[in-house]
């Protein structure tokens, strides 16, 4: 019972005063910065020990739009921050939540290993091999269809030249007009990209 007496004679703050304070720090954290983080985790710190045991995750999560991860991760920088002080320590160069938790560092380790820039590496020789046979079956397949469609235009020039030849009952114009055609379809049989 002293314990509890003890306790409650350290409690500042009232939880129903530091549930608005730390959302408008947490707010202004997203905001402007990690200075607000800092106050946001000092007063968890101090609603955590007003908080019955074992109803800090359901207290966090009925006031609050926060993990408990990032809760603790609050509180760790205002406990860094205040360790800083008492130390006399210079302040943490912490510039996001990422560099409290030291993901900043590891993956900065992970990017340069020999292993990240050999597999970087290997990755790239791959999606340049894929780019490169991606485009070759593409040209084969244009090169296969330009040469049918100049076979085509071909086939019907033979099947309407007997019948509009001079020789075989047409006139020259008929002739002159089908050859002009035939010229036109093959340019665009050459040229046109049919895939």
């Amino acid at each position: 019972m002293t314990s509890l007496a003890t306790r409650a004679t350290h409690v500042a703050r009232p939880l129903k005063v530091l549930i608005p304070l730390i959302q408008s720090e947490i707010e202004r954290g997203d905001a402007a910065g990690h200075d607000n983080y800092v106050h946001a985790g000092a007063m968890l710190i101090e609603a955590k020990e007003q908080v019955a045991h074992g109803g800090w995750g359901r207290w966090l999560s009925s006031n609050f739009d926060l993990s408990i991860r990032t809760a603790q991760t609050y509180m760790a920088w205002a406990r860094a921050r205040s360790d800083e002080m008492r130390t006399g320590g210079s302040q943490t160069s912490y510039s996001s939540m990422r560099d409290m938790r030291g993901a900043t560092e590891r993956e900065r380790n992970e990017r340069n290993s020999k292993q990240q820039q050999q597999f970087r590496r290997t990755m790239r020789e791959i999606a340049r091999d894929d780019f490169a046979q991606e485009r070759q079956r593409v040209e084969d397949e244009v090169a296969l269809h330009r040469k049918l469609a100049e076979e085509l235009v071909d086939l019907g020039y033979r099947a309407l030249a007997t019948r509009l030849h001079p020789d075989r009952g047409g006139s020259k114009d008929a002739m002159a007009r089908l050859n002009r055609i035939r010229d036109e379809l093959r340019h665009v049989a050459q040229t046109r990209r049919f895939v």
